[in-house]
């Protein structure tokens, strides 16, 4: 009986135990979420408008959830519609900070893509979700291509002045950083071929780090385009050698190149001759095809700028240890020896101006269409001093036709930028915050004081961007034509927190004042190392 007893005891003890438990688990009623304001699909010019998102998020317990609720995070992730990546990404977060409201700005690939937006409740680590559409639209197709250095470290940047229409120019910036370009130090130039239309024009990032063709639809690239992939025979056995100077020798005929010549970090010269091959072979800084470089060259190509159809047959390069200019001709494609090697421009017979043979630095060269093909080159002796010598490159080239001595040009000696009209004979140079218009003809500089730039500016740039194309559907402006002879200036302004002080300026050149007037400038870049405009008409 006393066993029972017992028994009795400890089952009415554990039922109370049960009915105590049963208190302490939390039986809380689950939220429903509401997500509300959301597009169905959002068009956007891609590195130009932003992805912009303001939804409502509504909890059935807690009402409205505001952005700051510490509750909650949001995320926002944009992945390509089909599943397939964005280069080794499945997709890419729009807004690391897990903020309610959206507003980025992103440079992807034109195309169409999700984005899905969640809602976590960090308490209970449960994600509601759900889609919109974006549709891209390419900022690429035509305009300023503009090559910047990056901050101290000298990041490759490409921005761009997008063309949309006529009447809407609009600035892109860093248009690369999603599409599999390298990590590069240190630009040098903008490569560009406009390549007739059924193979579609080329486009070369050079860079002392590495070269690589964009993608003429998407701006895609990677370690598969590079040139020493895309074009080239074999590459360079020096890892370190790299294209630093890219140009196209314009031909009589169609929109094709004549040539197309490649100048490397180390000196080397390449040429591509577009009627007996596709590739680039050896370097042609020697006597004998296929033999070893002989001398190094300097990262200039002087040609005729008179577009197609072309008048010349020859290209200049300047040999940086022997200080002589050497040349390559065009020579019939029967053999193709001679169009794979450099000679020694040899002296004129009579009306000799200067010794080919210089003994002096070449500090910057550039081909014109002045005077029918005339090309510049600056050249400096052992005392600092300065001339420019005018060579002739129309025809078969090499013609010695003006020289330039005891320049009345202040703090030319100086001067880092450079720029040669084609119309006028003027030379602007560039030092610290000041440009210079130098008249050749009358030996009077002048300083271009309405550009306005104060102590903490510099110029990195001054350019001319003559138009490659000559055959044009439909007939473009006078304007339109007109703005290849504008001085590009390319300025940075030190004093700005960031990485983004560049600006980029249009002068129209008057011809009778020895003056510029500005007719636009456009700012946000890094710091601007060329200019290209991209011609697509």
């Amino acid at each position: 009986m006393k066993m029972k007893n017992i028994m009795l005891f400890s089952f009415i003890f554990f039922l109370m135990s049960c009915y105590d438990d049963k208190g302490n688990y939390d039986y809380r009623e689950m939220a429903e979420i509401k997500i509300e304001n959301l597009p169905e699909t959002l068009e956007i010019l891609g590195g130009i408008e932003h992805i912009v998102a303001q939804p409502k998020v509504t909890s059935s317990l807690e009402g409205e959830i505001k952005d700051g609720n510490p509750n909650f995070e949001f995320s926002y992730r944009l992945e390509k519609k089909g599943g397939s990546q964005l280069y080794d990404e499945a997709w890419v977060d729009l807004n690391p900070s897990k903020s309610l409201k959206l507003d980025t700005l992103i440079s992807i690939p034109s195309g169409n893509y999700v984005v899905w937006f969640a809602v976590k409740d960090k308490r209970s680590s449960i994600e509601y979700s759900t889609t919109f559409d974006v549709k891209v639209t390419s900022s690429t197709y035509e305009g300023w291509l503009v090559l910047c250095n990056e901050g101290e470290e000298k990041r490759v940047r490409m921005d761009m002045i997008s063309v949309i229409s006529a009447d809407r120019i609009e600035p892109a910036y860093d248009l690369l950083s999603l599409l599999g370009l390298p990590d590069l130090k240190n630009a040098t130039k903008i490569g560009f071929y406009p390549a007739p239309v059924q193979t579609g024009d080329v486009i070369y990032l050079m860079s002392e780090e590495g070269t690589y063709k964009l993608n003429q639809n998407t701006f895609e690239t990677s370690d598969m385009y590079n040139i020493y992939t895309t074009d080239f025979i074999v590459a360079p056995s020096d890892p370190d050698e790299n294209i630093i100077e890219y140009m196209p020798l314009a031909h009589m005929g169609p929109p094709t190149a004549r040539a197309i010549f490649a100048v490397s970090n180390k000196g080397n010269v390449y040429a591509l001759v577009t009627a007996t091959g596709a590739a680039f072979e050896m370097p042609i800084n020697t006597s004998v095809r296929g033999k070893s470089p002989e001398y190094r060259v300097a990262p200039y190509v002087g040609i005729s700028m008179v577009r197609y159809p072309g008048n010349s047959t020859a290209a200049l390069f300047y040999d940086i240890d022997n200080k002589r200019f050497v040349g390559w001709s065009f020579k019939s494609p029967t053999t193709n020896d001679v169009n794979q090697i450099l000679t020694p421009v040899p002296n004129p017979e009579v009306g000799k101006l200067f010794d080919f043979k210089t003994g002096m630095d070449l500090i910057y060269m550039e081909g014109t269409s002045y005077s029918n093909g005339l090309v510049y080159a600056i050249l400096q002796n052992t005392s600092g001093k300065r001339v420019i010598y005018g060579i002739n490159m129309s025809g078969a080239g090499f013609v010695q036709e003006s020289i330039y001595e005891n320049l009345n040009a202040p703090d030319f000696d100086k001067a880092t930028v450079f720029a040669f009209h084609s119309q006028f004979p003027y030379m602007f140079y560039g030092v610290e915050n000041k440009v210079y218009l130098h008249n050749l003809g009358t030996n009077i500089t002048y300083e271009m004081t309405n550009i306005g730039l104060s102590a903490n500016e510099e110029v990195t740039m001054l350019k001319f961007n003559l138009y490659h194309n000559n055959y044009w559907w439909p007939e473009p402006t006078e304007e339109f034509m007109a703005r290849q002879y504008e001085l590009m200036v390319g300025t940075y302004d030190n004093s700005v927190s960031g990485v983004n002080g560049g600006k980029l300026g249009f002068y129209k050149v008057d011809g009778t004042n020895n003056s510029i007037t500005k007719r636009v400038e456009y700012s946000g870049f890094a710091r601007i190392k060329d200019v290209r405009y991209r011609e697509r008409r």
